[in-house]
C-alpha cells in the first residue's frame, strides 16, 4: 500500500475525530477473519437466541459478510459516538437506557456519518461510499473489533479504551483498498461481572446473549407480552437495560462524551410512571419525537410502564392503573391487569371484577383470571 494511501486513510480517521466520533478504524475486506462472524451469527439463530427478531433469519447471508450486500467494496471504516454522561442516574434507577434518552442514534450518528462519506468522496476522487448504523446488516461489533476500534466483551457489546461500553456504532463502505488498522486485543481476562449483574441471566456464557431473556428485548423489542416470569426481574425498567454496561470495570476510563445531543431531554428522567400511562397515540409520538423510545411503540412503552408499577406495588398506581384497564391496546390492557394483581388492595381487586365482566379480548381474559 502507498504512503498516498495511508496518508488518506489517517486523514479519514483525523476527520472522523473532527466531527464528534470518540474512535474509528479500517478493516480490509479481505481479512481471513470475517468469516467468523458470520458464523457466530448462524449459530446463535440456530439455538434460537434471537427471539422474535426474524430480519436476522431472513437477512443471514447479507450480513455474513458486506460484500454480500455490495460486491465491490473493499474497505470498511468503523466509527465509535460515545453517549457516556456520567453526571445523569445509572439506567436502573432511572429505569431508562443511557443511549435512549436524547437524539435518536440513528440521526445523530448517521448524519455524522453521512458527512464523513462526503469527505471520503472528495479525499479520495472517484470513491463510492455507503453509509450504514444499525439498519443496514453489517455485523458492526465484529467489523468493529476487526478494525481496531475496540474489542468485543463478554456481554457482546463492544468496549473502546478511552469510552468504555458506552458507544454506538456506524459504519462506512467503499470500494477502495485502504491500510488497515490492527485488530482489537479482547481484554476481559477473567471477569465475568457482565455476567453475574444481569438480572435475568441472558448471558449464560461470555460472548453470548440469550436475547428472550434480555430485559432490552423484552421492553423494546417484542410486540407481546413480557413472560410472567421475567416481568418480576424488569423491576422498574420501561425501555432498555443497562446493567450489565454498567458492571464494566473498563467503563473508568471512559471520558464524558462531548455532544449534547446525547443528554438527556427535560422531564425524561423525572416524569412520575403513571404519568406516561396518559399518553394517547398523538401524545406519545409528539412526546417522543427524534428519540429511539418511539422504537418500542406506544403500547409496548405503556406496557413496560404498567410492568414496573406492578413491581413497585404502590397502591398510589390503581388509579393510573385503572385507566390502562380500559386502553384501546390489549397489550396495555393485560399488562395492568397484571400490575393491578400484583397490588391486590382493595380498589385493585374492584378494577380487576369490573374489567373482567366486559373483557372479550382472549389474551386480557388470561391476564385478568390468575390477577
Amino acid at each position: 500500500m502507498s504512503d498516498d494511501g495511508q496518508s488518506l486513510a489517517d486523514a479519514l480517521k483525523a476527520e472522523a475525530r473532527r466531527l464528534g466520533f470518540c474512535a474509528a478504524g479500517i478493516a480490509s475486506l479481505d481479512t481471513p477473519t470475517a468469516g467468523e462472524a458470520g458464523r457466530r451469527l448462524d449459530a446463535w439463530v440456530e439455538r434460537g437466541d434471537h427471539g422474535t427478531m426474524q430480519w436476522f433469519e431472513r437477512m443471514r447471508s447479507e450480513r455474513a459478510h458486506p460484500r454480500a450486500l455490495w460486491p465491490a467494496a473493499r474497505s470498511l471504516v468503523a466509527v465509535a459516538w460515545s453517549y457516556h454522561r456520567p453526571d445523569e442516574p445509572d439506567g436502573q434507577s432511572a429505569g431508562i437506557a443511557r443511549y435512549a434518552r436524547g437524539r435518536d442514534y440513528h440521526r445523530a450518528v448517521g448524519s455524522r456519518l453521512r458527512a464523513l462519506a462526503r469527505f471520503a468522496r472528495a479525499a479520495l476522487p472517484g470513491v463510492e461510499a455507503r453509509v450504514a448504523v444499525d439498519t443496514g446488516p453489517v455485523l458492526e461489533r465484529p467489523w468493529a473489533e476487526i478494525a481496531g476500534v475496540g474489542f468485543v466483551g463478554k456481554h457482546t457489546n463492544l468496549i473502546a479504551r478511552d469510552a468504555g461500553n458506552w458507544i454506538l456504532l456506524g459504519e462506512i463502505l467503499l470500494d477502495r483498498a485502504l491500510p488497515p488498522d490492527p485488530p482489537a486485543v479482547r481484554r476481559c481476562g477473567t471477569c465475568r461481572r457482565c455476567l453475574d449483574a444481569c438480572p435475568t441471566g441472558a448471558i449464560p456464557e461470555p460472548y453470548r446473549v440469550d436475547a428472550r431473556r434480555c430485559i432490552s428485548y423484552l421492553t423494546i423489542e417484542l410486540q407481546a407480552p413480557i413472560p410472567r416470569e421475567l416481568r418480576p426481574l424488569v423491576g422498574e425498567r420501561i425501555f432498555g437495560c443497562d446493567d450489565c454496561l454498567d458492571a464494566c470495570p473498563w467503563n473508568r476510563f471512559a471520558r464524558a462524551a462531548d455532544s449534547e445531543e446525547v443528554r438527556a431531554r427535560p422531564g425524561l428522567l423525572d416524569t412520575p410512571l403513571e404519568r406516561w400511562l396518559e399518553l394517547d397515540p398523538a401524545g406519545f409520538a409528539r412526546r417522543f419525537e427524534g428519540m429511539a423510545i418511539l422504537r418500542a411503540g406506544r403500547g409496548g412503552f405503556l406496557r413496560n410502564v404498567c410492568v414496573a408499577l406492578g413491581n413497585r406495588r404502590d397502591p398510589a398506581s390503581v388509579p393510573a392503573l385503572k385507566r390502562a384497564l380500559d386502553d384501546d391496546d390489549p397489550l396495555v390492557r393485560g399488562a395492568a391487569a397484571w400490575a393491578l394483581g400484583r397490588i391486590g388492595d382493595t380498589a385493585a381487586a374492584e378494577a380487576l371484577a369490573a374489567r373482567r365482566a366486559i373483557e372479550s379480548e382472549d389474551a386480557v381474559v388470561a391476564e385478568l383470571a390468575p390477577a
